[in-house]
């Protein structure tokens, strides 16, 4: 999965990354039918001292448009459409928009789980080569999910990040502390939510019928300037999530699950 190789790139250019929270969840029914819920808040105090009051960075902010809305719901799969959008706000200073959108057959769509750096970051609609992919099956009384993440990045992936990025010194205490106060408040999580109940599953986030895919949470990731270097260390072009995750596991801020879940319900 790309969102932790990313981690690198969003450290690098964390300008309006940094005042991005996004919280994506996609509700399963029985019958393979459902919805994305999605909210996309900017920090807009932030995005005014970028913009100089009135620039660039307030144009990039979360989409309100219906017609914008409507051209995501194409990109999110076949038979996508847009049930309803209206604001959303957060903590104080966090504003945006809150998107639902309708399926017909979760095997029709995929799910971006990036934010998309400097563009306007609507989770649900996919960019680039990476989204999750669904397999759903009905089996009598009991439904199937298949989840699958693509564990290496494809070769046209791996050229872009095979480019050199400009990385923080993570053991510089200013710049550490640049980044804490820059990304305070940016977080964003990717859950799946059955309307029934879970019969059996490999996912490592279950709670009641929500399953994790993804949570991301920079401030806490930061508070632990340690196990972030490590981290740091570990990623790559080349590397795997697979290979990746045993070093995931005890390090806060993030959950990521995969490369394949299965989830059975009714």
């Amino acid at each position: 999965m790309r969102t932790i190789r990313l981690l690198g790139v969003f450290l690098a250019t964390f300008g309006l990354t940094a005042c991005l929270n996004s919280t994506t969840l996609v509700k399963l029914k029985a019958d393979g039918s459902g919805t994305i819920e999605q909210t996309t808040l900017m920090n807009t105090a932030a995005l005014k001292g970028l913009g100089g009051g009135g620039g660039q960075a307030q144009s990039k902010g979360p989409m309100t448009n219906k017609a914008d809305l409507e051209r995501a719901a194409e990109r999110i799969g076949k038979g996508v459409k847009l049930v309803s959008t209206e604001p959303a706000t957060g903590e104080p200073g966090w504003e945006g928009t809150k998107a639902i959108f309708s399926f017909d057959d979760i095997n029709q769509i995929q799910i971006n789980t990036e934010p998309n750096v400097g563009d306007s970051p609507l989770g649900a609609a996919p960019k680039g080569e990476d989204p999750v992919k669904f397999k759903f099956t009905r089996n009598g009384a009991t439904s199937t999910l298949a989840i699958d993440f693509i564990d290496k990045p494809p070769a046209k992936a791996k050229e872009k990040l095979d480019q050199p990025q400009e990385m923080p010194d993570l053991t510089n205490p200013m710049i550490m502390g640049m980044l804490k106060t820059m990304f305070q408040g940016f977080k964003v999580n990717v859950a799946l939510d059955v309307v029934g109940t879970i019969v059996k599953t490999n996912a490592a986030y279950v709670a009641g019928p929500r399953v994790t895919l993804l949570e991301l949470d920079m401030a806490a990731l930061l508070a632990d300037e340690a196990k972030l270097k490590a981290l740091q260390s570990k990623l790559g072009p080349d590397v795997s999530f697979t290979e990746l995750k045993p070093y995931l596991k005890d390090i806060k801020g993030i959950k990521i699950d995969g490369p394949s879940i299965s989830i059975e319900f009714r």
